[in-house]
């Protein structure tokens, strides 16, 4: 790995920042899951308790419309960060 990035994500990736709420995010991780390929997602440190989640998403250029209409049919149960 070199300067902290994950060697395993493709090196051209668009990256964004979702929260989730923790009681959802299991159904979000599914969903995400279930697009295989389309997006790679880590869960960002939380601390016990927390209501949230954040996922740090990577998207390869070629899925970006893609994973933007998976996140807007999730409606509410997802906030863009960044």
């Amino acid at each position: 790995m070199n300067g902290g990035e994950d060697s395993s994500l493709p090196p051209f990736s668009v990256k964004k920042t979702i929260r989730t709420r923790k009681e959802d995010s299991a159904f979000v991780y599914f969903i995400l899951e279930a697009h295989e390929g389309i997006v790679a997602y880590s869960t960002l440190p939380f601390t016990k308790g927390d209501a949230h989640r954040d996922l740090d998403l990577r998207i390869p250029p070629d899925f970006c419309e893609e994973t933007t209409r998976v996140l807007r049919s999730l409606g509410d149960l997802v906030y863009e960060l960044d």
